[in-house]
């Protein structure tokens, strides 16, 4: 039986990997991609994160390959299980937790959820012929691909603009596309976007592609007040509308596709933790570092579980 059993291993579960070692604790981390690091590495890998600890500005894919540097050095005894996603939890008569995943059956004592906001699908815009398009994009891995390139941008919010501010540097032309009159990213990044020389287009609404085969060369968008019609020629166009997350099969209280917790995070499922995205508490903020600093205090609540009375230190 396992000590711990921590599901997804995005940066708040790797992290909490680590802890969880340094704890002495035995388990195992359950993700059901084929590799770590969650939408940083399977949507945003060349994005630059700005505000975790000792970092300035580092790209999520180098900073899911230092905290899985961290998590594998020290002989550390929770190893990533890939490829395995969990189905069901269940509770048995002595306390234990029974894990059934697509593929096996575990048992352990505690569960940390770090799912974030589960299993996750980009948004797509609904216009017709979308799905047969080769030069639509709703994570960018290489951004290089779009060198010299005229580029249309979805979307309002962070990652939107922060993208069109990293496009900017080497694409030939970047257009964004937003349907409100305010964006939802940060001030500071929409001012940075506006003198990079990036093209603004708000509020429109989309209207369809202008295709040539099984590309499109452009897109016919539609001002939100005044009716009007434009259409913007692109190479490329990348859609930043966020995810669209699958809700849980687990039967523990929810607030906004979130687990509830208490101050040490315990979920309505006696033994099952939540930190990160997954969990929701008046107040929260959905911020990697907020994550961090969650697990810790979770981690160590599930060490006075798994042994009572131990004199815990204060670590490390």
């Amino acid at each position: 039986m396992e000590d711990i059993i921590i599901i997804g291993a995005g940066p708040v579960g790797i992290y909490a990997a680590t802890l969880a070692n340094l704890h002495g604790l035995k388990g195992i981390v359950l993700e059901s991609l084929s590799t770590a690091g969650g939408q940083l590495t399977e949507l945003y890998p060349q994005k630059d994160i700005l505000d975790v600890p000792g970092f300035s500005r580092i790209a999520a894919k180098e900073y899911i390959e230092a905290l899985l540097k961290q998590q594998e050095s020290d002989s550390n005894h929770l190893q990533i299980v890939y490829g395995e996603q969990v189905k069901n939890i269940e509770k048995q008569e002595d306390k234990s937790i029974k894990v059934t995943t697509n593929k096996n059956t575990y048992l352990t004592k505690t569960i940390l959820l770090t799912t974030g906001m589960g299993v996750f699908t980009p948004r797509k815009t609904g216009l017709e012929g979308e799905d047969d398009l080769t030069n639509i994009y709703y994570s960018v891995k290489d951004k290089s691909i779009f060198k010299d390139q005229e580029i249309v941008i979805l979307g309002g919010g962070d990652s939107a603009v922060d993208w069109a501010i990293a496009l900017s540097d080497i694409a030939k032309k970047v257009n964004i596309v937003h349907r409100r009159d305010e964006f939802r990213a940060q001030e500071s990044s929409v001012n940075l976007m506006t003198s990079k020389g990036v093209n603004i287009y708000k509020p429109y609404g989309l209207v369809s592609f202008v295709k040539d085969g099984n590309k499109a060369k452009g897109i016919v968008i539609k001002h939100n007040v005044d009716g009007s019609e434009i259409t913007l020629n692109f190479d490329s166009i990348i859609v930043n509308y966020g995810t669209v997350t699958s809700a849980s099969n687990f039967a523990i209280e929810e607030t906004n596709r979130a687990y509830n917790v208490d101050r040490t995070f315990r979920t309505s499922f006696e033994n099952v933790f939540a930190v990160g995205n997954s969990c929701y508490y008046e107040g929260k903020v959905k911020n990697i570092t907020c994550g961090l600093g969650e697990a810790v205090i979770a981690i160590t609540e599930i060490d006075r579980i798994v042994h009572p009375g131990k004199n815990i230190p204060v670590h490390f």
